[in-house]
């Protein structure tokens, strides 16, 4: 049994009742050892005899130093004694009259804790009082002249008044002043700082977006010329934008927390990004054509665009304005252009413009225009004298005149006698100068970016400064009369670290005023009081705990050695399986309830073994038993009998049920596929399965059912594998039939 020692803490500063609770503590652990190594019953009668009657003295002087004090819970008090009292005699019956250390541990756990409450809950309300009628014979130092005038004032003016005598006005007009400006400050820095980070992203934006146009007009090159063109390109291609989607999704992860718009945007573009692969598979399958390509193409594409647009709701200046404005109808541009070399690519190879179609193909030149309109408006002059050789240089005079070709090859037609190659080589370095223009843009858009994230942090460390000397001298003109106010608050603290490193004995002796300060004092003193009852508690419960480990330990050991599982599959051995089994049998012969068992074997298993290896052989073990699993009932019950041979257990399942079942798996099996190691896998397995049911005319234990269950096992192999057999109990002559339900 567990044993308390005295605590310093629980002292209520009276010698004479903090002797009396020292003895009763001393008496209890006297029953706690007496039960713990089983003492004889007179030994037990002797302690809780002494107990009873210092009980009785102990409340005699403790009730008489109340009513000296004047405590106006006296009579509650006396009452919590009488019913005290009355119960000793009664816990000394039950615990001589116990036939189990369980009730005996209750007991003790029970004195334990009406001992913690009745000094920390009952007798140390009374604890100050004592205090101050003299009563208490605890010695203290007499107090300092300063400190009998802190306490003094402490006493007769609120918090609120001492605040107010030390310049309260000022103090909160520059506190308020102080926020207000920081928050300003730091908030346009982090918005500033999010700006930097996501322009960061658009980089990679601009990049991805870039792979994914010359991957969509590669991939309506392929479609429309019936996938004799165009293909090994793709395949690289593919490649490159793989690489651009990795580093675009790992950049994502370094964002900080960003606008919830624009975070919601990235999340729909990341989840379009992961439909890819599936959009590739179906273009490599041929199920796509060109116009549906494009459509998925340009869907992902102008997501991934919005993201750019989304920037423009951040807080940022007007040349970042501007600069982003210019970016972004430089990417829609280059989308425009990516689309029309998609569009004109499929045309040439076609050899004709759907009416739709060539109306989009114009519509997209169209755009062109307009979005280097905008991308004009919002660059300066000499932005564009810089980048005019990129704006219109060599390839955007190349690419116009591969358009008006076009153009009058519709009229002549003779559009498929143009080489859709060069046409998408033409408009390729079109869009490639396209980019670059925007890497150039995004530079500059970085370089603005951090220059205003610099500017900023500049002044808010010069805000920063310049509120800090005016509340510095502040707080110097209250220095007056600060120690009324702050070394209460000090020793408050310290004594709350103490209570948190486990001090229990520090108690406030000081008068308050009806304050902040005073609440503090009284809430620290309840915190006390609780945390003296908590110690306690937590010991006797880790007691408790502590038997009850003991027990869960061993029930734990004893499942752990009657749990036995195949430890290659994860299905129970047939030892467990014959325990659960005889189980079921049982409860069906008694409540005439259906229960079937089936016995699977998987055939030519040893080629695996052969072809492939032990290892593989295993691999194909734990598909096979995941797929059954995957298909049986919770209280269905799977076992490995031994190398290749499972057995499945169906309570409350009757032979047409478990005939299904066994179908159904048989089906699955043989469409399991299996990957093993390299490129080789393993897609010809078939498994036969035997069924029988539990009839107590054929059968009284397991070992009939598998016997059952075997015989029709052996009959779907005899009858050429990969099929499901039952047992036909409704045929006893000469021998016992069996009969093949094939599937």
């Amino acid at each position: 049994m567990h044993k308390l020692e005295w605590d310093e803490g629980m002292s209520v500063g009276v010698d004479a009742i903090d002797n009396d609770h020292k003895m009763l503590l001393s008496l209890i652990n006297e029953i706690s050892d007496a039960i713990e190594h089983n003492k004889a019953t007179s030994v037990i009668e002797d302690v809780f005899e002494r107990l009873e009657v210092y009980v009785v003295e102990h409340f005699s002087r403790e009730e008489e130093l109340m009513r000296q004090c004047g405590y106006e819970d006296l009579k509650a008090h006396i009452r919590q004694h009488r019913k005290f009292i009355d119960k000793v005699p009664e816990l000394k019956r039950e615990l001589l009259n116990a036939d189990t250390t369980e009730v005996a541990a209750e007991i003790n756990l029970f004195l334990f804790d009406w001992l913690m409450n009745h000094i920390v809950g009952e007798d140390m309300r009374f604890a100050q009082l004592a205090h101050d009628q003299g009563l208490s014979t605890r010695n203290h130092r007499k107090p300092s002249c300063l400190r009998r005038l802190t306490s003094w004032l402490g006493s007769k003016l609120t918090l609120g008044r001492r605040i107010f005598l030390t310049a309260l006005i000022p103090i909160i007009g520059v506190s308020l002043l102080s926020v207000l400006v920081l928050w300003i400050s730091i908030q346009r820095v982090y918005h500033v700082q999010q700006l930097v980070s996501v322009t960061q992203v658009v980089h990679e934006i601009n990049d991805l977006s870039h792979n994914l146009q010359t991957e969509r007009g590669l991939s309506t090159g392929v479609i429309s010329t019936g996938y004799r063109q165009f293909q090994q390109e793709l395949l690289e291609q593919r490649a490159q934008t793989n690489l651009a989607v990795d580093t675009f999704i790992q950049r994502l992860k370094q964002l900080p927390e960003i606008d919830p718009l624009l975070s919601t945007q990235i999340q729909m573009t990341t989840a379009q990004l992961d439909e890819l692969a599936a959009l590739r598979s179906q273009i490599d399958l041929h199920s796509l054509n060109a116009t549906q390509a494009l459509g998925y193409y340009s869907t992902l594409i102008d997501s991934l665009q919005k993201i750019p647009e989304g920037t423009l709701q951040l807080e940022m200046g007007s040349e970042l304005v501007n600069s982003m404005t210019a970016y972004t109808a430089l990417l829609h541009m280059k989308e425009s252009a990516g689309r029309q070399r998609a569009i004109g690519t499929q045309a040439i190879a076609q050899g004709q413009f759907s009416p739709g179609l060539y109306q989009l193909y114009a519509s997209l030149i169209g755009e062109q225009r307009s979005f280097l309109k905008v991308f004009r408006q919002f660059t300066s002059q000499e932005q564009q004298q810089e980048w005019a050789s990129l704006i219109e240089g060599p390839a955007a005079t190349r690419a116009q005149g591969f358009e008006s070709l076009i153009n009058r090859s519709i009229q002549d037609g003779r559009l498929r006698q143009l080489d859709g190659q060069m046409w998408f080589a033409v408009t390729s370095a079109r869009i490639d100068e396209l980019k670059q223009l925007a890497d150039e843009l995004g530079q500059v858009i970085d370089s603005r970016a951090t220059q205003q994230v610099n500017d900023l942090k500049s002044g808010l460390y010069i805000t920063t400064a310049v509120l800090a000397v005016i509340l510095g001298l502040t707080i110097l003109l209250s220095w007056l009369l600060n120690r009324s106010v702050i070394e209460p608050v000090q020793r408050m603290t310290r004594a709350m670290t103490g209570l948190a490193k486990g001090g229990r004995d520090l108690r406030f002796t000081e008068h308050f005023a009806q304050d902040e300060l005073g609440r503090m004092a009284l809430a620290y003193e309840q915190c006390r009081r609780s945390l003296l009852r908590a110690d306690v508690s937590a010991a006797v419960s880790n007691h408790r705990q502590n038997i009850e480990l003991q027990a869960r330990i061993r029930e734990k050991e004893r499942f752990r050695m009657l749990a036995s599982t195949d430890p290659l599959t994860g299905a129970i051995n047939r030892r467990k399986f014959n325990e659960l089994a005889d189980k079921e049998v049982e409860r069906a012969q008694r409540y005439r309830r259906p229960l079937s068992v089936m016995m699977l074997d998987l055939d030519f298993f040893k080629r695996v073994n052969d072809t492939y290896g032990h290892a593989a052989g295993d691999d194909v073990l734990r598909a096979f038993y995941s797929t059954c699993f995957g298909r049986v009932r919770s209280t269905d019950i799977i076992s490995r009998l031994g190398g290749e041979e499972f057995a499945i257990l169906l309570p409350e399942t009757d032979i047409r049920q478990a005939f299904e079942l066994a179908s159904h798996i048989r089906v699955a099996i043989s469409r399991l596929v299996v990957e093993l190691s390299g490129q080789d896998k393993v897609n010809t397995l078939t498994v036969s399965i035997g069924v029988t049911a539990w009839d107590e005319t054929t059968a009284n234990s397991i070992g009939d059912m598998l016997e059952q269950a075997d015989q029709a096992l052996y009959f779907a192999k005899e009858s050429g594998r990969n099929r499901v057999v039952c047992f036909d109990d409704g045929c006893h002559q000469e021998a016992v039939k069996i009969r093949a339900l094939d599937v």
